[in-house]
């Protein structure tokens, strides 16, 4: 067996050994990356040089291989396979061109409104789907804005703990099959898979262009369509922009109905990929559906009394509550029966600001009840809402939950079904209970109040200091 120094002298040999061809193996890779480029070059410049409109276009002219040459290489294989890929969604959107025309002709006809400017479509790749979702995801939330969000959702019971929502919107919203407008860009987005051929996305384009109609007309960033503070209100403006659409695809739908359009359809239906959705949340789930088939309902109200006349003039002065949604009659009265707003004097406890600070809505409070109790406690303990607000602390472990009600009658309804889900929810030990009260210390501090004004609070937190505090303040 050598000794130690002879181990140390025959590495220090074998580096010595290994020095020059390392190096000579490092020029000999990178000549080759080098040629790879060329030749990649050549092959781009070949397949650009092929295109109708391609413009004239030489190979790459340095063939000494360097660094500096590499990057400019790199670089221009880059802009090359860019305008390849162009080219490519131009050719993808000129196939479908004509069958563009006739349907947004249809939508024109049905809708009753005419394109004031060509619609300016863009195609995605499959590959860019998620990315733009997530994109325009973050452009209106932040990641914090999302987690605290989740926390507040989670408190009152509608969302699971530490449930994931930024990633599950994106896998949701990602799961769109041929097309989406963008109000911000104002563009129409097709997926360049997405043929027209398939009437399933033909009915899915007379949505989407009702989009472009409406934001061409009424201007769709002007509704409170990406309100933060009161998810109530922007749920029913995306039921009329929604329902609007929903209503002209249905009718778009029955005017091309065939055979073979109902096989396409049903085929589309039972294959595409919905997983996402069934898996959801309740509340996600439902909420996410609500702006197409209520919306649909709402907007079919308002054209059974005045047409697609009626449901443009509701973009001057949009639905501001999901009861208005459910009950029409609530929008279309004289005066219109609107929310009630909750003030807080101050919504700070602890030396905190609230992480949230929110409304549930009537189709929130149904939704919750549905998920605690049931369906039919559900529909009778929300009627009657006028209106609420929330305020979430301590990363969710702690709320304060205001509701206001139209009569002493359906106040009362929505205490005993808040109480009873306090108790599925919790199993409080030992609570006390009387008509207009309910409390529980442990195992969390619980606090139910009904006033005669037709209001509702719950106080509801997991530490006694917090309860405390949130009962002093509110």
């Amino acid at each position: 067996m050598p000794r130690p120094r002879s181990l140390l002298c025959a590495a220090v040999a074998a580096s010595v050994l290994l020095l020059l061809p390392a190096c000579e193996r490092r020029d000999s890779q990178f000549e080759r990356k080098f040629q790879f480029l060329v030749e990649e070059n050549a092959r781009l410049v070949n397949a650009v040089g092929g295109l109708p409109d391609g413009p004239p276009i030489a190979p790459f002219a340095a063939a000494r291989p360097s660094p500096e040459n590499g990057r400019a290489l790199t670089a221009e294989n880059e802009r090359l396979r860019e305008f390849l890929a162009r080219h490519e969604r131009e050719v993808a959107l000129g196939k479908n061109r004509s069958q563009r025309e006739a349907i947004e002709r249809e939508v024109v006809a049905i809708r009753g409104l005419p394109f004031k400017t060509p619609v300016d479509y863009r195609v995605l790749n499959r590959a860019e789907i998620r990315q733009t979702i997530t994109g325009k995801l973050g452009e209106v939330f932040s990641e914090e804005e999302l987690r605290h969000l989740s926390a507040a959702l989670a408190a009152l019971g509608l969302l699971p703990e530490n449930f994931p929502l930024r990633e599950k919107y994106i896998e949701l919203l990602s799961e769109q099959v041929a097309a989406f407008y963008d109000q911000h860009q104002h563009k129409l987005f097709m997926y360049e898979d997405a043929s027209l051929e398939s009437s399933q996305n033909r009915v899915v384009l007379a949505h989407e262009l009702t989009h472009a109609l409406q934001d061409q007309h009424f201007g769709l960033s002007r509704l409170p369509l990406e309100l933060k503070t009161n998810d109530d209100r922007a749920a029913a403006a995306s039921a009329l922009v929604e329902g609007d659409a929903t209503l002209v695809m249905t009718e778009f739908t029955f005017k091309n109905l065939s055979l073979g359009a109902i096989k396409d359809s049903l085929g589309t239906a039972l294959t595409q990929n919905m997983q996402q959705l069934q898996t959801a949340p309740r509340y996600l789930r439902e909420m996410l559906v609500f702006p197409y088939l209520r919306g649909q309902e709402f907007c079919a109200a308002l054209t059974a009394r005045g047409g697609f006349a009626a449901v443009s003039r509701a973009y001057a002065d949009p639905p501001s509550s999901t009861a208005q949604i459910l009950h029409p009659e609530k929008y279309l009265a004289d005066p219109r029966e609107e929310p009630q707003a909750i003030e807080w004097p101050d919504p700070t406890a602890q030396g905190q600001k609230a992480i949230a600070d929110n409304t549930v809505g009537e189709m929130g409070i149904r939704l919750l009840f549905t998920e605690w109790l049931d369906g039919v406690t559900a529909e009778r303990a929300s009627v009657g809402w006028r209106g609420d607000r929330y305020l979430a602390f301590d990363q969710g472990r702690a709320l304060v939950w205001k509701t206001v009600w139209d009569t002493e009658g359906d106040a009362e309804e929505f205490f005993e079904a808040e109480r009873r889900l306090l108790e599925k929810r919790y199993r409080p030990e030992a609570p006390s209970a009387t008509g207009r009260e309910y409390d529980a210390d442990r195992p969390r501090f619980l606090r139910l109040r009904r006033t005669e004004a037709n209001e509702v609070l719950l106080i509801d937190v997991a530490t006694p200091e917090w309860g405390r505090a949130l009962t002093e303040r509110f």
